[in-house]
């Protein structure tokens, strides 16, 4: 695995970075090679609809499902090519195969991202840039603001569903000390990851909480419903004291 360090400045949305990366510079794909690259449920949904997956197609195919040692929930993650550690969607002449939806850990490099909330709940963020030994990308005279930055690579949507998954991790840390019970552990997975079936318990009247027409909301407001319905109602005190 490559070498990597964090400048020791925090950036924020207004400060300005020098970065380009493109199709031709030396080290292009050279980032694509033994991550770890663990997906959000957003970032898996936006995945395998590009691919027209099923849940387990895409799993079996390309990932694996395991309890996150840092979330202490069901995290799905990206399998390097055994032979080569290269991502399974890079083409190596073409690059990213997948580019349109590839998932916010690379449409935010060489950023890093941190979130905090204040005493008010107001959200807090900074960035910093990572260097790693083989990119050449910081060389570039591209001067960019950082907010200028993201809205080129099209995180909006990324950051919004990506946060809300961070605030169920969060709360899953306040107990951390308390493991989750097997069926707790499938309800989350099941809202989390798997849609097609989510909708099709709902429309069973399997999860009562949720009213039928819930069934027939746009993949991503049934994901924003179904990561509140976590962290509010699955992740509480009353429920994990057992």
């Amino acid at each position: 695995m490559y070498n990597y360090v964090f400048d020791p400045k925090d950036y924020t949305l207004e400060d300005e970075i020098k970065f380009h990366c493109y199709k031709g510079i030396v080290c292009f794909n050279k980032c694509c090679y033994d991550v770890k690259l663990v997906l959000t449920p957003y970032e898996f949904l936006r995945l395998r609809k590009a691919l027209d997956l099923g849940v387990e197609e895409f799993i079996e195919k390309y990932g694996e499902v395991y309890i996150g040692e840092v979330t202490q929930l069901p995290v799905i993650s990206i399998n390097m090519i055994p032979y080569s550690l290269a991502c399974p969607f890079l083409d190596e002449k073409e690059g990213c195969k997948v580019y349109k939806d590839r998932p916010a850990p690379c449409r935010l490099y060489p950023l890093a991202r941190f979130v905090s909330k204040n005493e008010k709940g107001e959200k807090k963020e900074f960035f910093k840039i990572i260097r790693e030994t083989h990119c050449k990308g910081h060389y570039e005279n591209r001067p960019i603001k950082i907010k200028d930055y993201l809205k080129e690579q099209e995180l909006e949507p990324y950051l919004y569903y990506n946060d809300l998954w961070g605030e169920v991790v969060l709360k899953r840390q306040k107990f951390a000390n308390t493991p989750l019970t097997g069926d707790m552990l499938e309800l989350i997975f099941l809202i989390a990851y798997s849609l097609p079936e989510f909708r099709r318990s709902i429309k069973n009247k399997e999860i009562p909480s949720f009213s039928e027409d819930t069934a027939d909301l746009p993949d991503e407001k049934l994901l924003e419903k179904g990561l509140l319905y976590i962290k509010d109602k699955i992740l509480t005190e009353e429920n994990l004291n057992w």
